[in-house]
């Protein structure tokens, strides 16, 4: 929680951007970007994905577009749910990592039928964290409930890389920043794509502060974001705000 809370006060000034459902006329494919933290009030919620594949046909082919440092996992749960009921019902998703899929963003990734990720982007996983404030019993009870939360994570990323148990935990102690091939080579992601091999400035602009993090590549930690667009003023004083109220009460 202390890492979360580091990462939405190191991050006020990026730019947001809302999901952004674009979907072609006939509604047989779409698109919509997880741009922002996993989190219902202070970035992209559940509800937000609920919302953007309840107004699309049961057939749609959707392309996730991620760039996301994590968040919530428990936000991230009723995403992957409302995921694998789009697709149990006939739909299918793509997600496509552009920059990074960290936490609990590259949970929701590996919960796609496909994985593309983009040259230069990465995948990161790490130890579930959390906060308890309390008595002893307390604190073994915030243990008991990461312990649990970890096994169910463990055993989703196992089955979806091939890769043992075992190994997946190894690599979220080691809290692992994985390439895009890297991340192919391990199960991670179907296929490495170069849709901003042609514009690499772009991959500035999706930058996010990550000194939050204790691996952070340097070739992230050296991305400068993009200073706010005119139009999200309104957005970014909201987020200053919130930050100021979260320096109060922590």
């Amino acid at each position: 929680m202390k890492n979360f809370l580091k990462l939405l006060r190191n991050n006020a000034t990026v730019e947001r951007v809302p999901l952004n459902l674009v979907a072609n006329e006939d509604k047989s494919e779409a698109t919509f970007y997880l741009y922002d933290v996993i989190a219902q009030d202070w970035g992209i919620g559940a509800l937000d994905v609920i919302n953007a594949l309840a107004g699309l046909d049961s057939k749609t082919t959707v392309r996730m577009r991620i760039k996301s440092p994590g968040g919530d996992v428990f936000e991230a749960r009723a995403i992957v749910t409302a995921m694998r009921a789009f697709m149990a019902n006939g739909g299918k998703i793509i997600a496509q990592i552009d920059s990074i899929a960290a936490s609990a963003a590259s949970w929701i990734a590996l919960n796609a039928n496909e994985v593309e990720i983009v040259e230069g982007a990465f995948l990161m996983i790490h130890k579930a964290s959390g906060a308890c404030w309390g008595t002893d019993v307390d604190m073994h009870h915030m243990g008991d409930l990461l312990n649990k939360v970890e096994g169910v994570i463990i055993n989703e990323y196992a089955a979806r890389t091939k890769q043992t148990p075992e190994q997946i935990l190894t690599w979220m102690a080691a809290e692992t920043w994985f390439t895009a091939q890297e991340a192919v080579d391990n199960g991670f992601a179907t296929r490495v794509i170069s849709t901003l091999a042609e514009h690499p400035s772009n991959l500035a602009k999706l930058a996010w502060n990550l000194t939050s993090f204790e691996k952070t590549p340097e070739a992230l930690l050296n991305l400068k974001p993009s200073d706010p667009a005119p139009d999200d003023k309104a957005i970014l004083e909201q987020n200053q705000r919130r930050m100021r109220l979260l320096d109060l009460n922590t």
